[in-house]
């Protein structure tokens, strides 16, 4: 009887281990991606934090919000960040709102933000002005380090904030309006 059993722990190991290999890599590909995603969102917070209390409430300087979050990205993703993210994948922008019911229709309709009609995106200064309400959008590419199991697949997020100095409550001066 033992003779026919001889070689059966090799076809086991040989079977197996493979096997074992593929789903330890998966798992650690997991760790990375969600260590990934939440460094991402701590440095998305962080950059939204700073930048949505930049400005004066004299209205003098005009913020280009979007510019600086990308610098603070890239300050604030800590130090692994930028080996476990591409940062040529890394792309944000904010959309501004004048005010909560042009943000609750845009967000009702289910369009993109693009299309929506009271919306005016961040790649200009003067968009920003008298803009009380920002979403701050961040999207980037996740490259698994082991892609046997999972693509690449891009990761967005999305924060909403209100702009600390772009509302009414803080314009002085008398040329300042904040009409509807």
């Amino acid at each position: 009887m033992i003779k026919f059993q001889k070689g059966s722990l090799t076809v086991e190991v040989a079977m197996g281990l493979p096997v074992l290999i593929m789903v330890l890599f998966t798992w650690f590909d997991l760790s990375v991606l969600t260590y990934s995603m939440g460094v991402t969102d701590h440095a998305l917070t962080t950059a939204v934090m700073s930048s949505k209390k930049q400005g004066s409430s004299s209205n003098s300087e005009k913020v280009d919000y979007q510019d600086v979050v990308k610098t603070k990205l890239e300050t604030s993703g800590g130090a692994l960040w930028s080996k476990v993210v591409d940062h040529s994948s890394v792309s944000a922008s904010v959309y501004y709102f004048k005010n909560l019911s042009d943000f609750v229709q845009c967000n009702r309709s289910g369009q993109a933000l693009d299309d929506c009609p009271n919306v005016k995106k961040g790649d200009a200064v003067a968009n920003s002005v008298n803009m009380p309400i920002a979403i701050y959008q961040l999207s980037f590419t996740y490259h698994p380090l082991f892609n046997f199991v999972m693509p690449s697949m891009s990761i967005n997020r999305e924060m909403v904030a209100v702009q600390e100095y772009e509302r009414c409550t803080f314009k002085l001066g008398e040329e300042i309006t904040c009409g509807g």
